[in-house]
């Protein structure tokens, strides 16, 4: 593989999780407002949602830095 196909290959899975990160916003959020309780109760996971996003983040400069450090050591 070519270092363009790892690089979308590793954006493709970013946008996924990232994804997978808002729809867990999203769903919390339907819960709250079908219940009536409106934006207020989404200050409880809070501190999930930033360690979620935090992570995936994390990840992704991890793996492009490892991405970049092997293109680096081609010749």
């Amino acid at each position: 593989m070519d270092k363009n196909t790892r690089f979308r290959k590793l954006i493709k899975r970013a946008v996924i999780a990232y994804s997978g990160g808002v729809a867990m916003v999203l769903f919390y959020l339907g819960v709250s407002v079908s219940y009536g309780k409106g934006f207020e109760p989404l200050l409880i996971p809070l501190p999930l949602f930033i360690i979620v996003f935090g992570g995936i983040t994390y990840q992704l400069l991890k793996e492009l830095k490892a991405l970049k450090r092997e293109a680096q050591q081609e010749p």
